[in-house]
């Protein structure tokens, strides 16, 4: 049997010709490029630590503020007037959103409430925010708050610890101000 070489590299070079159109073919491909330039915007509504109650303190880095020193006796209960504050910096009215995200920790079995209420300057209620009551975190936001340009809002902390609090419960409450409002 003789093998024809010729024929042989002239079916496989049709075979990988066909391979090659038929790979080429089956995917077509489009690009798309895009470039975006981005900046940092200044925040409206700001953490104001002026004036905050004693024993406390707070390390505000842009929107995030961890607030340090909270605390109420064992079986009873403290009011902090001005735990924190917002700010309004911007030229405009704007309105604004509270809402508890978490909390969490050992004392949560004896902690009997916490409550965070909202004052503007002329020291008008203008919202409460439960953050827990009767063993379970709070659920209704506060919503719609308005607040002018230049004005602050107050935040004022009442907390209760149940008798069988122990000095060593403690809990990690997580709140998210949003603004403005969403629709």
């Amino acid at each position: 049997m003789k093998t024809n070489y010729k024929k042989i590299l002239k079916l496989a070079t049709l075979l990988m010709t066909s391979v090659l159109i038929a790979t080429v073919s089956a995917a077509i491909y489009d690009s798309l490029f895009l470039s975006a330039g981005v900046g940092v915007e200044g925040l409206s509504l700001v953490w104001d630590d002026t004036d905050i109650d004693s024993g406390l303190s707070a390390t505000i880095q842009g929107a995030y503020c961890t607030l340090s020193g909270l605390k109420a006796p064992q079986g009873g209960n403290r009011t902090y007037t001005k735990a924190i504050g917002l700010k309004n910096t911007g030229g405009t009215s704007t309105t604004f959103d509270i809402e508890v995200v978490d909390v969490t920790g050992s004392g949560t079995t004896d902690l009997d409430y916490i409550f965070v209420e909202i004052y503007n300057g002329s020291d008008t209620l203008q919202g409460n925010l439960t953050v827990w009551e009767n063993g379970a975190k709070g659920t209704t936001p506060v919503t719609d708050l308005t607040i002018s340009a230049g004005d602050a809002r107050r935040l004022q902390w009442k907390i209760a610890w149940k008798a069988t609090a122990d000095t060593s419960d403690t809990v990690t409450v997580s709140l998210k101000v949003t603004t403005p409002s969403p629709p």
